[in-house]
């Protein structure tokens, strides 16, 4: 954790502990189901686990490794006969810290999306904007300062890339949401300030995706255009009846594949021609770093190493680049299952899984919803996200794994404008739908 990431987390905790004391609670957001209010806080106590200090017993039941790396400490050290699961306590703490501040970004906007369930594309308003600034800053680092990438205010193109590519989604289909809202009009005037409206957030996305590409990132701009298919097909797939459906998701993949073509730079294009490199490792470096990652899964397969302690759980089984440090997998799913283990990697896939599910029940909603829309916008994210993870480690920088928080919070609360509380002035956990039945979870 770097330190001027400590400031932004006190200041998190501090801003959620004043909303929930200051909300009065028949204003807050319907109770979430038992599986969403118990999940996120049973992943964070498992780090909690991992730092307490267990009977050497236990952990030997829980982690052999890890006791086997105890015992053979404090025949040279000495200590006590109490040792924690994780691997470098510190850098379980810190990581843990930074997961917490995800929880409560999550929940907070959930919240926010039930009081502005009536204006829910405001929520991505902020970060899209964000995206905007720092894809205007890479452009001009790119163009202005003659720099060979576009980084924005990143150390790493990918991760600059990263943040554009989840917020790039949704200035693109707020600009067709806008347009929806006027077609759906019984008018036979068409005002300028919609189709104005639209423009902006058209050439915000076009910034955003022009950065991308000056990034340099070749699975940043993969990403960004699997996303764009995932829309294209989520939009225009439920036009039509039958067989039509498929005509234009084909469509939408032709488009996708003419970008492919036509959109990269010169620059980007030698990239891809060159596969075998990457900025740090080469390719087979990086599938020699996963099978290392593999051997470690498999020493500490139920309780991991401890969140933040890859690099130290990693030098044991390290084969790879002797002579240098490798502190991440390049894979967010191998470094999360090696350090978290199985149980709380499992966790988290259910979350991820439940979020995924809700955008994708959203962008099957009836054409010209908000929420359908709004929907889309989460699936295209969060597709561009789980894609580029296969290959980077952007869940591990924090303001990335916070923007996944806040667009996991909103497909939450896509849910919500269809919704409204019993009559009754009693708090309840239920509520219920638009046809007055009472609503799952």
């Amino acid at each position: 954790m770097t330190e001027d990431w400590r400031p932004c987390l006190v200041t998190l905790g501090a801003a959620g502990a004043l909303y929930w004391a200051l909300s009065k609670t028949r204003d807050r957001a319907p109770a979430p189901p038992i599986a969403l209010r118990v999940a996120p806080f049973a992943v964070l106590a498992i780090g909690v686990i991992q730092l307490l200090p267990l009977p050497v017993g236990w952990v030997r039941l829980l982690s052999p490794a890890r006791a086997e790396i105890h015992e053979a400490a404090r025949a040279v050290l000495g200590g006590g006969g109490t040792a924690t699961l994780s691997l470098a306590p510190a850098e379980t703490l810190q990581s843990l810290l930074t997961l917490a501040g995800c929880v409560v970004v999550f929940f907070l906007v959930r919240d926010l999306a039930w009081r502005l369930r009536e204006h829910q594309w405001a929520l991505a308003l902020p970060f899209v904007l964000v995206a905007f600034l720092e894809g205007v800053l890479g452009l001009v680092q790119s163009y202005g300062a003659g720099l060979p990438q576009a980084t924005g205010t990143y150390v790493n193109r990918n991760h600059f890339s990263g943040l554009l590519e989840m917020s790039l989604p949704f200035a693109v289909m707020y600009a067709v949401t806008l347009m929806r809202r006027q077609s759906g009009r019984r008018s036979h005037r068409t005002p300028a300030r919609p189709a104005i409206l639209a423009c902006v957030w058209l050439s915000a996305a076009t910034v955003m995706l022009a950065a991308v590409i000056h990034s340099l990132s070749r699975m940043g701009f993969l990403a960004a255009l699997a996303s764009f298919f995932v829309m294209g097909a989520a939009s225009l797939s439920g036009e039509g009846p039958g067989a039509r459906r498929w005509w234009p998701v084909a469509l939408a993949g032709a488009l996708v594949l003419t970008g492919f073509i036509f959109l990269p730079t010169d620059q980007l294009i030698e990239r891809f021609a060159d596969m075998a490199q990457t900025d740090e490792i080469t390719a087979d470096q990086r599938a020699e770093v996963w099978r290392d990652t593999g051997n470690l899964i498999q020493a500490y397969p139920l309780a991991g190493t401890g969140l933040g302690t890859y690099e130290a759980g990693l030098y044991r089984y390290k084969s790879v680049a002797p002579m240098n440090t490798v502190d991440r997998a390049h894979n967010d799913y191998l470094q999360g299952l090696a350090e978290f283990g199985a149980v709380g990697f499992a966790l988290l896939l259910a979350l991820a899984l439940r979020t995924y599910g809700r955008a994708l029940r959203a962008s099957a909603s009836p054409v010209g919803t908000d929420e359908r829309y709004l929907g889309i916008a989460c699936v295209g994210s969060l597709t561009a996200i789980v894609l580029h993870s296969l290959v980077d480690f952007n869940l591990y920088i924090p303001a990335n794994a916070m923007l996944v928080a806040w667009v996991a919070g909103i497909a939450e609360g896509l849910e919500f404008p269809s919704l409204r509380w019993p009559r009754s002035r009693s708090r309840r956990s239920t509520y219920l739908d638009a046809k007055g039945a009472p609503a799952r979870g």
